[in-house]
């Protein structure tokens, strides 16, 4: 299958989860660092170096409840190794952040999908804790 055609197979809220052999990018426990470094591992489509900055029992809530929550590391590799076959224009791009202490709230804006499936906006709420992020929450867009 193209690897177009898998994008448009995955459900968009799973592009979303703005979500590894390699390190963590980030070396320091700063919340809004640990953060950056997993949309910059998810921009350049490196799953092992995006579920590196998450904690072994990470969860992923969609609070619309439409969707499963993901649980453990090994869960999070497996809901987003799309990553690896997408288009290299597939990005995310953080149109607003917000830090307060361990919690990070980002509104990011998915990019490169084809022109009918536009660029849909995404709030993104992080827990980090010692250098890794412990939970993710996606709140309903309608």
């Amino acid at each position: 299958m193209p690897a177009l055609a898998r994008i448009l197979s995955v459900p968009l809220l799973a592009m979303l989860y703005p979500l590894s052999a390699a390190a963590c990018a980030n070396k320091s426990n700063d919340p809004a660092e640990v953060v950056q470094a997993q949309v910059d591992a998810y921009n350049a489509h490196d799953v092992a170096a995006f579920a590196s900055c998450y904690a072994d029992n990470v969860t992923v809530t969609d609070l619309s409840g439409k969707r499963p929550v993901i649980a453990g590391v090994e869960a999070l590799k497996h809901g987003y190794a799309f990553l690896a076959t997408v288009p290299k224009e597939f990005h995310v791009a953080i149109v607003q952040r917000v830090v307060n202490g361990p919690i990070v709230v980002d509104q990011e804006r998915v990019m490169g999908l084809p022109a009918d499936k536009g660029q849909p906006e995404a709030i993104a709420v992080y827990e980090v804790r010692d250098g890794k992020i412990q939970h993710v929450w996606f709140p309903p867009r309608d």
